[in-house]
C-alpha cells in the first residue's frame, strides 16, 4: 500500500464501519439522505476516530459528487461537450456507488479503507 500504515477496524466496529461506509448511498433513496445519515453517524459516533472518519469520508463523497455533477451541468449550454458530460457523470455515478460498496467489504475484513482524493485518515 505505497508505504502506508494499513489501519485495522476492531471486530465490535467492523458491522458500524460497513453499514457508515454505505451510510453515503442513503442519498439515492432519502433526498439528502447521502449528507444526513453520515452527518447522524459522525455525531452520534464521534467518540470513535475509525467510524467517525469513514463518516466524514461519506459525507465529502457526496458533497464532492454533487460539486463536480453542478460544475459540470454548466457544460450543458455548449452541445459539443454533451457526450462528454454524460460520459463524466455515468463514470462519475460509478465511481460514487463502487467506493463505498468496496469501503463496505474491507470494514467487514477489518481494514480501514481510505476513498481516493476524499478520505481523510483515520486520525483526523
Amino acid at each position: 500500500m505505497n508505504g502506508a500504515t494499513v489501519t485495522s477496524i476492531g471486530p465490535e466496529e467492523r458491522t458500524l464501519a460497513a453499514l457508515t461506509h454505505l451510510s453515503g448511498l442513503a442519498g439515492y433513496l432519502i433526498p439528502l439522505g447521502g449528507v444526513i445519515v453520515p452527518i447522524v453517524i459522525w455525531v452520534v459516533k464521534s467518540d470513535s476516530r475509525i467510524v467517525s472518519s469513514l463518516a466524514k469520508q461519506a459525507l465529502l463523497l457526496n458533497v464532492a459528487v454533487f460539486v463536480l455533477v453542478a460544475a459540470t451541468a454548466l457544460l450543458w449550454l455548449t452541445v459539443l461537450l454533451i457526450p462528454l458530460v454524460i460520459l463524466f457523470w455515468v463514470v462519475l455515478g460509478i465511481v460514487a456507488v463502487v467506493l463505498p460498496i468496496v469501503g463496505a467489504v474491507r470494514a467487514m475484513d477489518g481494514l480501514y479503507y481510505r476513498y481516493p482524493w476524499v478520505g481523510p485518515d483515520p486520525g483526523v
